[in-house]
């Protein structure tokens, strides 16, 4: 039997707007994902778009609303790799 996992969400404050995100981890979720497969990013306030994650620049944009932001992309890695299990 295959086990699915949960959707994965870890609120922080962005410093850059002070309002509180989640870095958002769905199953099979990849930070750079090709069309159709589930994207790691940031559900930020006043949006309902999840803004892209830019993980080696410790970012995130929001093409939808053009809200950026910063995140520690090192504890998002940590989140990911945790959510993606052993």
């Amino acid at each position: 039997m295959t086990e699915t996992r949960a959707e994965v969400r870890e609120p922080f404050i962005d410093p850059i707007g002070g309002g509180w995100c989640d870095l958002v981890v769905p199953p099979g979720g990849k930070v750079y994902p090709q069309d159709g497969e589930p994207k790691i990013g940031i559900a930020h306030p006043r949006c309902i778009s999840i803004a892209d994650l830019a993980i080696d620049f410790d970012a995130f944009f929001c093409p939808s609303c053009k809200r950026s932001g910063r995140v520690s992309g090192a504890w998002a890695a940590d989140v990911i790799k945790a959510a993606s299990g052993p």
